[in-house]
């Protein structure tokens, strides 16, 4: 009988060690599989070399906006939609980021998508960090051009040309075109 038990015992030690192994590897590739998602999104849009699309738009205020006014110098151009957690969640890097565009003499701007985006929160939380907020259908054409594959995304852009692609840090949400 008491080998039995020690067996028992025994069997029972190795099935939990298997289990915890089973749940240590499991988060482990989730976590790979996410900057593995991550990684396949950033691919899809705007490259380093990309020039930005030419552009007309209506900003926040009525200003004009084109391609023009950014041809020369530094730009964040975020790209966020008005119903989406991940890109009210990444206002604080954001914010960061276009603070230090702006002491080195850039200019920051973010197009918000959707039909809803020109009274939603997040375009007036926008409007604080960013030079320019260029809200719903008024964004579209340059969303489209951008081929933007989710959101939040960062581009930065010199001299008009992209220099580094951002997608979020947080599991990105997939845009629709």
């Amino acid at each position: 009988m008491p080998y039995v038990i020690t067996g028992l015992v025994l069997v029972g030690a190795v099935a939990l060690l298997n289990l915890v192994l089973l749940v240590i590897i499991m988060r482990r590739w989730q976590e790979v599989e996410a900057v593995r998602r991550r990684q396949d999104f950033a691919s899809q849009g705007p490259q380093p070399g990309d020039v930005l699309p030419e552009f007309t738009a209506t900003a926040v205020g009525g200003r004009t906006v084109t391609r023009d006014d950014f041809r020369s110098g530094e730009l964040l151009l975020g790209v966020f939609s008005h119903d989406c957690p991940s890109c009210v969640d990444s206002l604080p890097d954001f914010t960061e980021r276009a603070d230090r565009v702006r002491a080195a003499g850039g200019r920051v701007l973010a197009l918000v998508i959707g039909a809803e985006a020109e009274g939603s929160g997040l375009t007036a939380q926008l409007a604080g960090p960013a030079d320019d907020v260029v809200p719903g259908p008024e964004a579209a054409p340059l969303f489209r051009a951008l081929r933007v594959p989710g959101f939040p995304t960062l581009l930065s852009y010199r001299d008009g040309v992209v220099t580094a692609p951002s997608a979020a840090d947080r599991e990105p949400v997939p845009a629709a075109s």
